[in-house]
């Protein structure tokens, strides 16, 4: 797999491949999305100048010596620390075995460049789940992110409920309104899954919609609403959100 974060903090990396129990929720009937891997840096105080130039280095040795790995590197714009999201996508397991020639002669550029100025970072694999995604990837350079963690005991629930309210919301306004991925690996404090909103930029969450469970009630009544809901609730163990900017300069979407 051709990827930047193969030459940034090893060490940190997460070993094992946990996956998720929850899988045993999905349809055979559903397609298989794309794989996405997703590489969290956490940057040092006072470093973050330095870290964006470093990449930015890196990227143009690698774009001059014609490499093909395409990425996107995100910004988290709320809680602790100042945090980097790596983000890059792959159709199928195999294309983690392929060597990237390039990528490895611009390595000293992330060793002395980048890698001072990380204070931590993890990796995990997730997939999208597009039979209840928006059809095409998204142009838009800010996103919302909710994080789903799944109780042990009542997990099993949480994809069945989704299923259900992002039906409504296709049928009432004509596609979903996300992207919703499956973790298939985890550490101690990964979700489950996380859902994807994209927005043109931050006046655009200004705007009133329907709720979602308002556009479920619509359709099937107060009654299944209230029982979905509950559901929903009891398969949950935790749940947040963040917003990210895309950093187009440190980025490379396509070749």
């Amino acid at each position: 797999m051709k990827t930047l974060s193969r030459f940034l903090i090893k060490s940190s990396f997460i070993g094992a491949v946990i996956l998720s129990a929850t899988l045993s929720s999905f349809s055979q009937n559903e397609p298989l999305g794309p794989l996405m891997s997703v590489t969290e840096f956490t940057i040092k105080p006072g470093h973050d100048l330095q870290f964006q130039e470093g990449v930015k280095a890196w990227k143009e040795c690698y774009i001059a010596a014609n490499g093909e790995w395409t990425w996107r590197i995100w910004q988290r714009q709320q809680g602790d620390g100042n945090v980097y999201v790596l983000v890059s996508d792959m159709q199928n397991w195999a294309e983690m075995d392929k060597e990237d020639p390039v990528g490895k002669n611009c390595a000293t550029i992330a060793i002395n460049l980048i890698n001072p100025h990380i204070e931590k970072s993890t990796n995990h694999i997730t997939r999208l789940l597009p039979a209840l995604s928006i059809a095409s990837p998204t142009e838009d350079e800010l996103i919302s992110v909710s994080f789903f963690e799944l109780t042990q005991s009542h997990g099993y629930l949480f994809l069945p409920t989704i299923r259900e309210v992002t039906a409504s919301i296709t049928k009432a306004e004509g596609a979903a309104r996300g992207y919703w991925y499956n973790w298939l690996t985890m550490g101690p404090e990964s979700p489950n899954y996380h859902y994807v909103i994209p927005f043109e930029n931050f006046a655009e969450m200004d705007m009133i919609r329907d709720g979602v469970w308002d556009l479920y009630e619509k359709e099937h009544g107060k009654e299944k609403r209230e029982a979905l809901q509950a559901e929903f609730r009891l398969s949950l163990k935790n749940t947040w959100v963040y917003q990210y900017k895309l950093n187009v300069e440190m980025s490379r979407r396509t070749r």
